[in-house]
């Protein structure tokens, strides 16, 4: 069993190869929420809904949804932009020992509908493909939100029984879990359940027909990344000969904590998901190939 080394958590590493002028900058800005970038991207589809098509088409139990593939390109990218799984903690920084995405799953399009979470890991060091990975988890989470008389995920049971605690109780249950998060010091049940401790907590408002083109982080919990897709639109695509033809975009956010890393280190990182997003069979791959995406790049004109 390995040694645990010193600073080092249950769920992260501490980093101790963080560039002097960074760590010295980190002890000048604010908090989580006061140090947030945002970029806006659109992602052409045409390949993404071919590829779509063609998976469907082999009948599958489930069918594959661009949300999938999202998720899979999401942690493929993560698992090479190991920065975007940095987080920052009473002015360290610290790595995930895992790739994780939170989300939220409606068990029907309406107003007052019960919602769950789901959380998925990416596994870097699996035969399976990143497209597999989470379309298996995915499928099997909401289905079991919209499904079952009892859907309530384990979030959401933790959460029910602290707000039926008397009052003053419940307040000091509070205080104690933000006094232990800001310590690092949360239990792990409680963490483990906690969407705001993940890699990157992904919101799919395109699903309910509605554009956002920001959505703030939180200084509670660890995530230092935010992500939104938003309703496919129509645009027009000009050729050099000046003539155009309509194509539909995927619009997208990132809201990400910028002192992770710095404004080129994000926008490679951007790049790299976009190859992923508009090349998806790279996707079928196993996580555990390399992928020289640079190639893919080019060709796109990224």
């Amino acid at each position: 069993m390995a040694k645990k080394q010193k600073g080092e958590k249950y769920d992260a590493y501490l980093v101790k190869n963080i560039d002097p002028l960074q760590q010295f900058m980190l002890s000048l800005l604010g908090n989580r929420t006061e140090n947030e970038a945002v970029a806006h991207f659109d992602i052409e589809m045409s390949a993404l809904d071919q590829y779509i098509k063609n998976k469907n088409d082999q009948n599958p139990e489930y069918k594959y949804t661009f949300f999938h593939v999202f998720c899979a390109a999401l942690g493929r990218t993560i698992a090479e932009r190991p920065r975007m799984n940095y987080f920052i903690r009473n002015g360290r920084f610290y790595e995930r020992k895992e790739i994780s995405i939170a989300a939220i799953a409606k068990k029907q399009k309406k107003d007052g509908a019960e919602e769950g979470l789901i959380m998925m890991r990416y596994h870097k060091d699996d035969d399976r493909s990143p497209v597999q990975q989470m379309h298996e988890s995915i499928c099997k989470q909401v289905f079991h939100i919209r499904s079952s008389e009892e859907s309530h995920d384990d979030t959401t049971k933790i959460m029910q029984k602290l707000v039926n605690l008397p009052r003053f109780i419940y307040n000091l249950v509070v205080k104690f879990i933000l006094s232990s998060d800001r310590k690092g010091k949360l239990p792990k049940d409680l963490a483990d359940a906690n969407p705001y401790s993940k890699t990157c907590f992904v919101s799919n408002l395109g699903s309910i027909k509605m554009d956002a083109q920001y959505h703030h982080l939180t200084n509670f919990g660890s995530n230092s990344f935010f992500a939104i897709i938003g309703r496919k639109e129509k645009k027009p695509v000009f050729k050099d000969d000046g003539t155009f033809e309509m194509k539909e975009f995927l619009p997208i956010s990132f809201t990400i904590d910028e002192r992770i890393g710095d404004g080129v280190y994000f926008a490679n990182t951007i790049k790299i998901f976009k190859a992923y997003m508009m090349r998806p069979e790279l996707l079928d791959l196993p996580a555990t190939q390399s992928v020289d995406i640079r190639p893919v790049e080019e060709e796109l004109g990224l």
